[in-house]
C-alpha cells in the first residue's frame, strides 16, 4: 500500500488497534490499520457499515468509551502522539486542532439552545471569547455556509435539514481547526441538497486548507471530492491510493466489488452482491 503514506503529513497512523472487551469475549473492529493524512489533504474512508469506519474516527478524538479499548499503535498529529496526552490535554486539542462532524450531525444540535448559545459555547471555552466577539464570529461563520445571519437566535428544529447539516459544519469552523473529520456528513438528506453541501465544504477547504478525514460508504461520492481514498473492510485497510486510480484501477477484489455493486441505469444489477469469499 505504497500510497497509504503522505510525504508532508499532518496525522500519522500507525498500527491502529481497538478492540470492544465484551462478556462474550474481544471483538477487533479495527486490526493494525495504518495511513497518513496529509496537509491540506482531502481523505476519504470508504467501505461498507461496520467494517470500522467510524471506530477509527472516534480513536483520532480519544472519544472511545468503554467497552471500545486502543489496545495497540500511534497516531500523531503535527508530531505529538495522541494516545499519550492526558484527558486534560486532549481535551485543548479537540475542537480546537481536530473538529468533528459526527454521523446524522444535523440531529446533534441541542435542541433547546438559540443557535448563538451553541456557537458561542465553543468559541467562549477554548478562547475565552466575550459573548459580543463570540456572535460576530458566529455571523461569520454563518456567511461562509450560505444561511442569513439573522437566524443566530433561531432554534435548531427551525431549519430544515440541509441547513442545520451546515449548521454543524460552520460550528466544526469555529476554532479554524487543522483536521475536520466528517463521519458520514451527508447521511439522510437528499441528492440535490448533499450536492450542495458537498459542494460548500469542497469550497471552504479550498479557502481555508485545513485538512478532512472524509467517512463514507459511498465509493462513487467519495471520489469526486478526495485527493486519496483508503479502502476498509473487516477492520483492515486493503486498498490506499489516490482517487483517480481508486475509480479507474482498483487493485483489490473487495475494491473492485464495491465499484460493481453500484446499479448502472442500462444494466441489471440484481444479480450483484459483495461476496463474503473475498480475503484482506
Amino acid at each position: 500500500m505504497e500510497q497509504a503514506f503522505h510525504p508532508d503529513p499532518l496525522v500519522q497512523v500507525r498500527g491502529l488497534e481497538v478492540t470492544y472487551i465484551t462478556d462474550k469475549g474481544d471483538f477487533q473492529a479495527v486490526k493494525r490499520v495504518s495511513f497518513d493524512i496529509g496537509k491540506g489533504e482531502i481523505f476519504g474512508l470508504a467501505g461498507e457499515s461496520g467494517c470500522g469506519k467510524s471506530t477509527i474516527a472516534f480513536a483520532i478524538n480519544r472519544l472511545h468509551k468503554p467497552p471500545a479499548l486502543i489496545t495497540h499503535g500511534q497516531i500523531q498529529f503535527q508530531g505529538k502522539d495522541l494516545l499519550s496526552l492526558t484527558e486534560q490535554e486532549m481535551g485543548v486539542i479537540r475542537w480546537r486542532d481536530i473538529a468533528m462532524v459526527f454521523q446524522s450531525a444535523m440531529n446533534s444540535l441541542n435542541p433547546v439552545l438559540p443557535l448563538l448559545e451553541q456557537f458561542s459555547d465553543v468559541m467562549r471555552h477554548h478562547l475565552g471569547y466575550s459573548r459580543q466577539q463570540a456572535k460576530e464570529r458566529a455571523e461569520k461563520l454563518l456567511d461562509l455556509v450560505n444561511i442569513p445571519r439573522d437566524r443566530l437566535n433561531d432554534y435548531p428544529h427551525q431549519f430544515s435539514g440541509g441547513m442545520r447539516q451546515r449548521l454543524v459544519i460552520a460550528i466544526a469552523l469555529s476554532l479554524s481547526p487543522k483536521l475536520i473529520v466528517m463521519d458520514e456528513p451527508t447521511t439522510a438528506l437528499d441528492v440535490v441538497v448533499q450536492r450542495e453541501i458537498l459542494q460548500q465544504i469542497f469550497q471552504l477547504q479550498k479557502e481555508f486548507g485545513f485538512s478532512i478525514l472524509f467517512i463514507t460508504h459511498d465509493l462513487a461520492l467519495m471520489s469526486q471530492l478526495c485527493n486519496r481514498i483508503a479502502v476498509m473492510r473487516h477492520g483492515e485497510i486493503v486498498e490506499v491510493n489516490t482517487a483517480k486510480a481508486i475509480r479507474n484501477d482498483p487493485q483489490h477484489p473487495y475494491t473492485q466489488q464495491l465499484w460493481a455493486s453500484f446499479p448502472n441505469i442500462h444494466e441489471d444489477a440484481s444479480h450483484i452482491t459483495i461476496s463474503e469469499e473475498i480475503g484482506a
